[in-house]
């Protein structure tokens, strides 16, 4: 009697075994990406402050300004102020505050307060610093009504000064944050012989303030 022929199939099934046993494959890893980094924020620098102006200096006689060149002044003063011979300041009196000095810069004529004055513009190194009024026909109450005036402008004078040897006189001063104010007298009036000056001084020439 034949034994019937076996099938293989048991050994088939086991060539599957170890594949069925064997983990299944694990998936490559996945690369993480690096957070990302904010970029700083642009750092912006403070503006650079405007240049500040300089002030314009206040007015110290009309439209004068201490600093003021010679062209300037004579823009300030159109159809006053004039370029001419140089001409000499009042001969200031014995123990006068006041320089001599000399201008080619005037103003013929100006009236003011009730008399006449010639204007002379004294300058140092082109730049303004006196203002001198010489009275032309002075009378015996010029002196009296300029002091007057000036108090109500400018309050009490600060100083009063003798001046003078054979001829006696006085000079009367107002001391200010931005000029020194100088009025000087001297003559006898009741003989007619009168002599009235006013100087406005720049503060850094202060009585000493010289013209060239």
């Amino acid at each position: 009697m034949k034994h019937p022929r076996r099938v293989a199939l048991p050994l088939v099934a086991a060539s599957f075994l170890p594949a069925a046993c064997t983990k299944k494959a694990e998936p490559p890893p996945v690369a993480q990406q690096a957070p990302a980094t904010t970029a700083p924020a642009p750092t912006t620098l403070p503006a650079s402050p405007s240049p500040v102006p300089s002030p314009t200096p206040p007015a110290v006689w009309r439209e004068a300004r201490w600093g003021m060149t010679r062209a300037q002044v004579m823009a300030a003063f159109p159809r006053e102020a004039q370029r001419g011979k140089p001409a000499g300041f009042a001969q200031p009196q014995h123990d006068s505050m006041l320089p001599a000095g000399v201008s080619d810069l005037s103003i013929p004529a100006y009236e003011a307060d009730g008399a006449t004055f010639r204007v002379l513009f004294g300058f140092e190194k082109n730049a303004l610093n006196r203002v001198h009024l010489t009275a032309l026909k002075p009378g015996p109450a010029t002196c009296s009504d300029l002091e007057k005036a000036l108090s109500e402008r400018y309050s009490a004078p600060d100083q009063r000064r003798a001046t003078g040897a054979s001829l006696k006189g006085e000079e009367v001063v107002w001391r200010r944050p931005d000029q020194t104010v100088v009025l000087g007298c001297a003559g006898v009036a009741s003989l007619g012989f009168v002599t009235v000056t006013l100087d406005h001084l720049a503060p850094a020439a202060g009585a000493g303030a010289g013209a060239n």
